[in-house]
């Protein structure tokens, strides 16, 4: 049993490809909002089915729709011939259709933009939605053939606060809903977002680490102790930053770089801090790390997959318009900073 400890853009849909693949179970998380569980069909190797733990607004129990997904390399055995246009326009992308359509899509990102709007306002067509129960519309295959029509993406965590409790709200956290569910989470081969089901949304956020341990975290934390625990890492800096840079979403890159470098320099700073605070956070709780190179490492070796054709570029963003000058700017960083690794063992070099 695994758990991926991954700050955002290093490699869990690449590594969520290779687990369907290979016929294992994993659980993540959808933001704040929900849990989710995702295993084979044992009648259908194409189908995978999705179970989701989520809680209602305002009230207090956890209910767990279940839906069905397609594994990644596989046609999916329902093609809906009256559907948006933006399918068959992603489908031309160079990415697996099963994963493009998520909210952390990098490839793809803009032909969303441009249909269904930018990832934190992204909400269904009111008029799609009347009188239905959007647990049912998203967390179910009951209005599978209608999303396929009206809005075949996911919505954003605005949109999903307004029918579900989320488990972690700022520095607070449903832990007591969590504990219920936490021993049939931790049932998996790989488990992503880890730090969530300790009862804190992620390990960027500095006063989430410094809070007392609850019963839940202390529970969890426990657990982990008997679990293989891989924090990936990249060896090509320039590569890694620069993909970071084509995240970035608040303003302008490029033109922020002209105006005020410092920016940028903070934005990577935090990257390189966040994957620093996991190590940190084993460490401090006596759990010993396996570090995964991106660039180097073999997937079947690490995590045991048997299926392991899948090229380590196929969830790269590949070649876009500002790629080029994205990797001078990492070059500049880099050389900048002093940095010959993003781990903490760096840290006397670069001073973050």
């Amino acid at each position: 049993m695994i758990n991926y400890w991954a700050i955002p853009n290093m490699g869990k849909m690449h590594l969520m490809q290779l687990i369907e693949m290979n016929e294992k179970v994993y659980v993540k998380t959808g933001g704040r909002f929900y849990f989710y569980k995702q295993w084979h069909d044992p009648d259908n190797y194409k189908r995978r089915i999705e179970k989701t733990f989520l809680c209602r607004k305002g009230n207090s129990v956890i209910e767990t729709p279940i839906k069905t997904k397609t594994t990644a390399g596989e046609q999916s055995d329902t093609y809906i011939n009256e559907r948006h246009e933006y399918l068959d326009l992603a489908a031309r992308l160079p990415i697996d259709p099963t994963k493009v359509h998520s909210n952390t899509s990098e490839v793809g990102g803009e032909l969303m933009v441009k249909y269904f709007g930018s990832v934190t306002d992204r909400k269904p067509p009111e008029e799609f939605m009347k009188d239905k129960d959007p647990v049912e519309v998203f967390f179910t295959d009951k209005y599978f053939a209608e999303l396929q029509k009206h809005f075949p993406v996911s919505p954003s965590g605005k949109y999903y606060r307004t029918f579900l409790e989320p488990y972690i709200s700022g520095e607070n956290s449903n832990n007591d809903l969590v504990m219920t569910i936490v021993d049939e989470l931790l049932d998996c081969d790989v488990l992503f977002n880890p730090f969530m089901l300790c009862g804190k949304y992620m390990l960027g956020y500095l006063k989430a680490i410094e809070l007392e341990k609850t019963e839940l975290e202390r529970y969890v934390v426990d657990q982990y102790k008997s679990r293989k625990n891989i924090i990936p890492y990249k060896e090509n800096l320039v590569d890694c930053f620069a993909s970071k840079l084509l995240r970035i979403k608040k303003y302008d890159v490029l033109q922020k770089y002209k105006t005020d470098k410092r920016v940028v320099w903070a934005h990577l700073d935090g990257v390189v801090r966040n994957t620093r605070r996991i190590e940190k956070y084993l460490q401090d709780n006596d759990i010993d790390p396996v570090y995964f190179n991106m660039d180097r490492d073999d997937y079947g070796e690490v995590f045991g997959f048997h299926k392991n054709e899948l090229p380590r570029d196929h969830t790269h963003p590949g070649e876009y318009p500002e790629r080029e000058q994205y990797e001078q700017i990492a070059k500049e960083y880099v050389t900048m900073r002093d940095m010959r690794d993003m781990r903490r063992r760096n840290r006397l070099r670069d001073w973050i």
